[in-house]
C-alpha cells in the first residue's frame, strides 16, 4: 500500500514539474538557434520612432523601448537567429555608445549607419573615415585654412614651422621657451609677441564634433561640426589677441565607433 501511495505522488509530482516546464517554454516561446559575434562593428539607427522592444537574449524580458532612443547610435555587437511558432528570426545584440543600454532588438527595427541629424547648419559636411586616416587630415586642413582665408586670416610661415615643432615634439618639448624654439629652428620671430595654445589632445572632442548630444559618430556622416568649431576656436583667439597671422598644428586619430578618435591641437599668433 506505502509503495503504491509512493508511486502516485511520484507520478504526480513528474506530471506536475512536466507541465510547469512545458508551460513556461510555452510562455517564452523563443529558442535560441544561434548566437555569434557580428562579422564587424557597425554603427546602427533606429528604423522609425515607433515603439519597439529591446529584450534580453531569451525574450522574456524587456530591457528598453527604441522610442525612447530616437537620437542614438547603435553598435552592433552579435547577431542571433531565434525560433518562435516555427518561424526564425535574426536578432541584433546593440550597444550605446556609452556602453549602459544594450540588449538584442529585431534586425528589421533598425538601418544601417550612425544616426544623423537632417538639418544642421553649422555642419562641416566633411564625412571623415573610420578610423581616421590621411585623407582625413588633409580634408580637415583644407577646411580649416579655407576658412581662415575667406575670414580673412594669414597663416605665418614662422609660426606655421613654430606649430609645428611643439607639436609633433609635444612628449618631450612642450615646456620648452619659445626664445630657445625659435632658435633652434633658425628663426626670425620675436618671442614676447608669441601667444599659443596647445592641447594635447582636446579635451571635449565630442562636445566639438556635436554640442547637442555629444554623439561623436556624427563626423563620419558629414552632420558633424568639428571643422566649423575648430575654426571659431582659432578666431576667437585671434580676435582676443588682436592679430590676423597665425600658425596651425594638428594631428586627427583613432576610430570614432570604437571611441579612440582624438584631436591634439596647437595653434599661435602674433600680437599687434
Amino acid at each position: 500500500m506505502n509503495k503504491m501511495v509512493i508511486l502516485v505522488t511520484t507520478s504526480l509530482f513528474s506530471a506536475f514539474l512536466f507541465g510547469t516546464i512545458k508551460a513556461n517554454a510555452q510562455t517564452t516561446g523563443y529558442q535560441v538557434i544561434s548566437n555569434q559575434s557580428a562579422s564587424r562593428v557597425a554603427p546602427y539607427h533606429n528604423a522609425n520612432n515607433e515603439s519597439h522592444y529591446i529584450w534580453n537574449l531569451s525574450h522574456t524580458i524587456k530591457l528598453h523601448n527604441l522610442e525612447n532612443f530616437s537620437t542614438t547610435t547603435w553598435t552592433l555587437e552579435r547577431v542571433a537567429i531565434l525560433s518562435h511558432n516555427g518561424k526564425k528570426a535574426v536578432y541584433f545584440n546593440v550597444t550605446d555608445r556609452t556602453g549602459q543600454f544594450s540588449g538584442w532588438v529585431w534586425h528589421g527595427f533598425l538601418k544601417g549607419g550612425p544616426y544623423q541629424y537632417h538639418e544642421d547648419s553649422n555642419a562641416d559636411g566633411l564625412n571623415l573615415s573610420d578610423p581616421a586616416n590621411t585623407r582625413d587630415f588633409s580634408m580637415l586642413g583644407n577646411y580649416i585654412y579655407g576658412k581662415l582665408s575667406a575670414d580673412g586670416y594669414l597663416a605665418q610661415p614662422d609660426l606655421m614651422k613654430l606649430t609645428q615643432y611643439y607639436g609633433t615634439r609635444h612628449t618631450n618639448n612642450l615646456n620648452t621657451p619659445f626664445k630657445d624654439a625659435i632658435m633652434s629652428e633658425n628663426m626670425t620671430l620675436d618671442p614676447t609677441n608669441l601667444v599659443g595654445i596647445f592641447e594635447y589632445p582636446v579635451s571635449d572632442l565630442t562636445k566639438m564634433i556635436d554640442p547637442n548630444t555629444g554623439d561623436i559618430l556624427l563626423e563620419d556622416t558629414g552632420n558633424g561640426e568639428l571643422g566649423n568649431t575648430v575654426t571659431a576656436q582659432i578666431e576667437n583667439f585671434l580676435k582676443a589677441n588682436h592679430t590676423t597671422r597665425y600658425g596651425l598644428w594638428f594631428n586627427l586619430s583613432g576610430s570614432a565607433s570604437n571611441g579612440t578618435l582624438s584631436l591634439d591641437l596647437v595653434y599661435m599668433g602674433i600680437k599687434n
